[in-house]
């Protein structure tokens, strides 16, 4: 399972749909696990997906193709633009 982040931004002044929870996991129910919508974050939004996935790349393609899909089904988000997918990689300090 992975973790994608997706960093959206609005068109003009638009606000997250209430449905966009349950659009994204619409879009690939057999591969979304948990979505997690951010609203405090600035200047962008920022939605986590949790992903079935056998790699990195391929959590990160599917996000794409998540995203895609559910901007078809889901007429407000087209009000917004995909900025980036991608897994946040961290520093694992070790001591």
């Amino acid at each position: 399972m992975y973790l994608v982040q997706l960093t959206l931004a609005p068109s003009g002044d638009a606000h997250p749909p209430p449905e966009i929870k349950q659009a994204l996991h619409d879009a690939a129910p057999d591969v979304v696990e948990h979505v997690s919508v951010h609203t405090q974050t600035r200047p962008h939004l920022v939605v986590s997906l949790f992903l079935r996935a056998a790699s990195l790349d391929e959590a990160e393609a599917a996000a794409k193709r998540i995203w895609q899909h559910a901007t078809t089904n889901c007429t407000p988000l087209a009000a917004w633009s995909l900025r980036r997918a991608e897994v946040p990689l961290h520093p694992y300090d070790v001591e």
